[in-house]
């Protein structure tokens, strides 16, 4: 249980939250989701690993954010990514809920 006795959120019904948010907002969205194979979870790509788990782009405009539950904490490659994304460079935990929707509503 998490504080005020709520259930914890997972990364994967976090993530689908702010995809619902950004996309009610009219972002358009992309999340690259990881396959299990013989040798664990997998995310195929080619270039840099830790790239954000959500790109959102509207008008202009392209976030990317890393998103993190509990006490999880970004790898170094997430750093990277994040710190050149710039100022649309986010790292969001559940609590970070007003920020979220100030970026994806306009208000930030």
């Amino acid at each position: 249980m998490g504080k005020r006795g709520l259930p914890r959120l997972t990364e994967s019904q976090f993530r689908a939250q702010v995809i619902r948010l950004a996309m009610l907002f009219g972002w358009q969205v992309c999340h690259f989701r990881p396959a299990r194979t013989a040798r664990g979870w997998r995310t195929a790509i080619q270039g840099h690993a830790g790239a954000p788990d959500i790109i959102a782009a509207r008008n202009g405009r392209v976030v990317g954010a890393e998103l993190k539950v509990g006490n999880n904490k970004p790898t170094e490659d997430q750093v990277l990514w994040l710190h050149h994304w710039g100022a649309d460079g986010y790292l969001w935990y559940p609590s970070d809920w007003q920020q979220i929707e100030g970026v994806f509503s306009g208000r930030k």
